[in-house]
């Protein structure tokens, strides 16, 4: 038994301050796991269960002329209609990043892609720098090729988005793939740059459901909404007023993603 006060007291300020010690580290030793179970969790987010519908994945394929292209694939669930989204020139990818989100909410798989030379996609598999084309064929059907071997895509419900250049490049890829069952174009063109012609791709396309969009001020694209009902008047046509070219169409606020989705759900 401690017998002298003075030491009795310095004994027990000695006993209080070790325990504050312990228990303060064993609360940062709590916060400290807590964080990491936290950034855990954030780092498998990137790869969400198919059924999850939780964002997108970086994916990246070779095209067979050697081009490497990079993607974001949106998974909406196992063999689930597919929407394959094709940007317009001097843009990436990330243009489609709102509509994708909410198609794969809707239950729809979306692979947005950059073309050859944008975005990620400005190398080849040999590490060689491209510079842009204007032809993305060859982009178009190595992206078809990587959906059907996935196991969140229905190889035989894919549509196409395309956006100016992009939904020329749609169209022309798609007259020829009667696989493709449906497709929007945004702002399309009759023979953007001069070298992609639309019309008898149009023609080829043989009535397959396709959506084409775009706003008054636009008069090229206009004048190509117009001469695509001409031939083919069974095509289904949206315009507006003030909205701007191509993807920045869906930023305009006017209900376009709506229409998109019913589209879509109606024809894939």
């Amino acid at each position: 038994m401690i017998r002298n006060p003075l030491f009795a007291s310095i004994l027990l300020l000695l006993l209080m301050v070790h325990c504050q010690s312990e228990s303060g580290g064993a609360a940062r030793h709590g916060s400290d796991a807590a964080s990491g179970r936290a950034v855990h969790q954030a780092a498998g987010s990137a790869r969400q269960p198919l059924d999850a519908r939780g964002g997108g994945e970086n994916v990246q394929f070779t095209t067979a002329d050697g081009v490497v292209i990079t993607g974001t694939l949106y998974a909406a669930g196992e063999a689930a209609p597919t929407v394959l989204c094709l940007h317009q020139w001097r843009s990436d990818r990330t243009s489609f990043a709102a509509l994708a989100a909410q198609l794969q909410q809707a239950g729809m798989t979306v692979l947005a892609i950059d073309m050859r030379g944008y975005g990620g996609s400005t190398k080849t598999a040999a590490g060689k720098s491209i510079r842009p084309d204007r032809k993305a064929q060859e982009d178009i059907r190595a992206a078809l090729q990587f959906l059907k071997k996935h196991r969140a895509v229905d190889g035989g419900r894919i549509g196409i988005i395309g956006a100016s250049y992009g939904s020329s490049n749609a169209l022309i890829y798609a007259a020829g793939d009667a696989g493709i069952r449906a497709l929007i174009l945004l702002s399309p063109g009759l023979n953007y740059f001069n070298e992609l012609p639309t019309e008898g791709p149009l023609r080829k396309y043989k009535g397959r459901p396709l959506l084409a969009v775009a706003s008054s001020e636009d008069l090229r694209s206009m004048e190509t909404v117009q001469v695509y009902q001409n031939i083919a008047p069974g095509i289904l046509v949206k315009t507006y007023d003030g909205a701007g070219h191509g993807t920045d169409i869906l930023k305009a606020g006017v209900g376009l993603e709506k229409e998109i989705l019913a589209f879509l759900r109606k024809n894939l």
